[in-house]
């Protein structure tokens, strides 16, 4: 069995025990697989217990995967809703008929995140600007590489760059989610693509600021898409529509202002 065909059977295989534990035969339980940084930055957290509460005869198990991850599970009949920031994987997915419904429901944005000590000297310039010199001068730079919607950016953002850091002493790959990967980028006081509610929600503790680039290119849209051919399917449609409705949205709203005082999760 490939490393792939592993990974998602050993998933898959957590996500049926999970769904499995403490579910009443009163509830309808509907596993949605989300993007890491929606549950590092508890998002998600807010939003689906609003919805919980306004339906208490559903359940929604919620487990954080990267996008190539979460969507893989999908495919394997493992997840019933993913909210995921990967465009072209989305549309993939989308294409080959695997979504009931794919909605748009917010967006957020992704800063790179560094040490104060030369942070300062990449104000104002573009993300393509900003990894060209990280790399030039060998600034440690620390990578999820774990096939996230996060990951994606920061690939295509090399690409234009004309830089492979690939394999680069100064370029640490975790293979973690954000949460992880910003901690080891604190302890190695390196710079990172993080995306703002989860620098946000690590406060102060990380010791490294917001390197305040030009935003252009760094927003970061979700998509929320029922599963076609899930057991629930009703409840996964339903759950995806109220997101994208005037109550989903304005819960989102009220989740940013609790969370971060602010409206980071644009609906």
């Amino acid at each position: 069995m490939g490393s792939r065909s592993w990974l998602t059977a050993v998933l898959a295989a957590g996500l049926a025990a999970g769904a499995l534990a403490g579910c009443s035969p009163d509830e309808t339980r509907v596993t949605v697989v989300a993007g890491t940084t929606l549950v590092d930055g508890r998002l998600l957290e807010e939003v689906t217990a609003e919805y919980e509460a306004q339906r208490p005869d559903v359940r929604l198990s919620v487990v954080g995967a990267p996008t190539a991850r979460a969507l893989a599970l999908a495919e394997a009949g493992s997840a019933d809703v993913t909210i995921t920031h990967d465009p072209s994987l989305e549309e993939r997915f989308i294409s080959e008929g695997r979504a009931e419904l794919a909605e748009e429901v917010f967006s957020s944005r992704f800063i790179l995140a560094g040490p104060r000590r030369v942070s300062g000297a990449l104000r104002g310039l573009s993300a393509v600007e900003a990894f060209g010199r990280i790399a030039e001068q060998g600034h440690v730079f620390v990578s999820r590489a774990d096939g996230s919607g996060t990951h994606q950016v920061e690939r295509d953002i090399w690409d234009r760059a004309g830089v492979d850091p690939t394999g680069m002493q100064w370029y640490v790959e975790t293979r973690q989610g954000m949460g992880l990967t910003l901690q080891v980028a604190s302890q190695r006081e390196a710079f990172v693509l993080v995306e703002l509610s989860v620098f946000l929600s690590a406060g102060e503790t990380t010791g490294l600021v917001d390197a305040a680039l030009d935003p252009a290119g760094l927003d970061n849209p979700y998509r929320a898409m029922a599963v076609k051919g899930s057991p629930v399917a009703d409840e996964s449609r339903a759950f995806v529509e109220w997101l994208a409705s005037r109550s989903g949205r304005e819960a989102v709203r009220r989740a940013n202002l609790e969370l971060y005082g602010a409206q980071i999760f644009e609906p």
